[in-house]
């Protein structure tokens, strides 16, 4: 059995639901930034705050995201108001 390769959104997707399981399970409802989210996410070489920033428009513009459900962005300015509610 091989392993199924993920596209770069893939991959910024899974270490994003990473992090929300580690905020959810430690701290429960959260509220922060985009680099606070970023200090929260597992440490992939592959992931960059660039990606996560994508990820964060897509989301701030209602994109639902498979696993994301409990991550909102708000765009302010040049940066994200970002939230994790259970």
């Amino acid at each position: 059995m091989g392993a199924k390769k993920m596209d770069n959104k893939g991959i910024t997707v899974e270490a994003v639901i990473e992090a929300v399981e580690f905020i959810e399970d430690n701290w429960g409802t959260w509220e922060g930034d985009l680099h606070m989210l970023m200090a929260n996410v597992i440490s992939d070489d592959r992931v960059t705050t660039h990606d996560v920033r994508h990820l964060l428009r897509a989301i701030s513009e209602g994109e639902p995201i498979e696993g994301l459900e409990n991550l909102y962005a708000q765009k302010q300015g040049s940066k994200y108001k970002v939230k994790v509610k259970r």
